[in-house]
């Protein structure tokens, strides 16, 4: 009996470990050239500097192949324009006036030539009084908004440009089911012990 619970501890343990499990990470393109810029009748708004996007992917890689995929995403947000929200969620909510669409999206934190980031998007509000609020995002090209009478931002990818990709959530080491199953045989023995002493 005590075989049979030590055995199926351990096959339970080694089941937790192997499980793939979500994990967050920050994306920060490097030397994108652009400004964000506040609504004025000016024509002439100051010229564009190198600057940061930065972003925000939360998945989990369920057939373990290195990428995150479209449908292993739970939370997707890019940009510095703080309205648009989680892009994951886009087709599953809106209208003609409120709407996200996501046409393209790649993620690898560690691929063989590096990190890779990869989406195209949009976010549209258009509130009740008219006044839109419209978001575009195509890596590699150009990211830009524009909220009528508010402000507007317009940056480009350049030859300098570079992806940074740092991981903010802990990946639970495989190891720990081992050490939980070890622990369990190491109790199950020395309760042996004490029955037969």
């Amino acid at each position: 009996m005590e075989k049979r619970l030590l055995l199926g501890a351990a096959a339970l343990a080694l089941a937790a470990g192997a499980q793939a499990q979500e994990t967050t990470w920050r994306v920060e393109f490097l030397d994108v050239f652009g400004r964000s810029y506040n609504w004025s009748p000016d024509p002439t708004p100051s010229p564009p500097v190198p600057s940061t996007l930065t972003g925000l992917v939360r998945g989990e890689d369920r057939n373990r192949d290195g990428w995150i995929d479209r449908s292993e995403l739970s939370e997707l947000r890019f940009g510095n324009d703080g309205i648009s929200g989680n892009y994951a969620t886009c087709g599953t909510w809106g209208d003609i006036n409120n709407h996200c669409t996501l046409d393209r999206f790649t993620f690898s934190p560690d691929g063989p030539l590096g990190p890779t980031f990869e989406m195209t998007g949009r976010w549209v509000q258009i509130p009740s009084d008219r006044e839109s609020r419209i978001i575009s995002v195509e890596t590699g090209e150009a990211y830009s908004y524009e909220f009528y009478r508010d402000r507007y931002g317009s940056y480009a990818w350049t030859e300098d440009t570079t992806l940074r990709v740092t991981q903010v959530s802990p990946v639970p080491e495989p190891a720990g089911g081992l050490l939980l199953a070890a622990g369990l045989a190491v109790l199950l023995g020395r309760r042996r012990q004490v029955r037969a002493g």
